[in-house]
């Protein structure tokens, strides 16, 4: 039996406008690439794409990717209805706002170019949220299908300017009801989220028919993932770059 991508959009549509989470029957997606033929799927129906995650487990891990839709984007501090998800989960991240369309091509773009198509970056929040039944236990692969668990994004619009310097030792501080969980220097398992950039830009120029001028890119949470209450205050502050908050009602 072959996996249906079809097949595997539908019920991960049909999750997001019932909100009811879907019971994924084998086979799953087979590798990285037919989780991303299901993400663009979804996208063709729910879209439009106003962003992209990426991440990786460590420095030397293989990165994966997922789009963020423009209708689970939201800037300046916000409010964000519990009742919309099936978990109440955040992380603190930093993106990157393109300032240019960057066109498919079949040659990657060099260090310089990615850098130079950066017009701000900005201190973000990350809303995780599945549409998976047993999520905890889900095949990576699933989980990625489905745009690798993203529910919500976050971010400060004000932003901060960007020469390209390093990013691994960003100072985040991190609260949630004004109690403090981090107040840390780094803290992304991939380390200068800069390489994600540089990967994420060259997987979309190749794969995904090239990056809109105004995408955003988040790179990774600083302080894991972080389980709310579903009325929680949650701020992310990184020093020097900016803050976003959301409230959950």
């Amino acid at each position: 039996m072959t996996f249906n991508i079809q097949a595997a959009a539908s019920a991960l549509i049909d999750s997001r406008r019932a909100r009811k989470l879907a019971r994924v029957l084998p086979p799953g997606p087979r590798d990285a690439d037919e989780a991303y033929l299901v993400q663009d799927a979804v996208a063709h129906q729910l879209g439009p794409v106003g962003g992209w995650k990426v991440g990786a487990k460590s420095p030397d891990a293989t990165p994966n990717a997922a789009p963020l839709l423009t209708d689970l984007i939201k800037a300046g501090s916000t409010g964000w209805s519990s009742s919309d998800l099936n978990i109440c989960c955040i992380e603190p991240e930093i993106a990157f706002r393109i300032g240019c369309d960057i066109e498919p091509r079949s040659e990657p773009l060099s260090e310089s170019e990615v850098y130079a198509s950066v017009a701000s970056i900005h201190a973000a929040i990350e809303i995780v949220d599945t549409r998976l039944v047993d999520w905890d236990t889900a095949d990576p692969l699933w989980k990625l299908a489905d745009n690798q668990s993203n529910g919500g994004f976050v971010y400060d619009p004000a932003g901060s300017a960007w020469g390209g310097e390093g990013l691994a030792d960003a100072h985040v501080r991190l609260t949630v009801n004004d109690v403090v969980k981090a107040d840390q220097r780094g803290g992304n398992p991939a380390g200068d989220p800069r390489w994600l950039l540089l990967w994420l830009v060259d997987h979309c120029v190749r794969k995904r028919g090239g990056i809109k001028a105004g995408s955003l890119v988040t790179t990774g949470s600083y302080a894991g993932m972080v389980f709310v209450e579903p009325r929680a205050a949650v701020k992310a502050e990184f020093i020097g770059i900016g803050s976003a908050s959301l409230r959950f009602t």
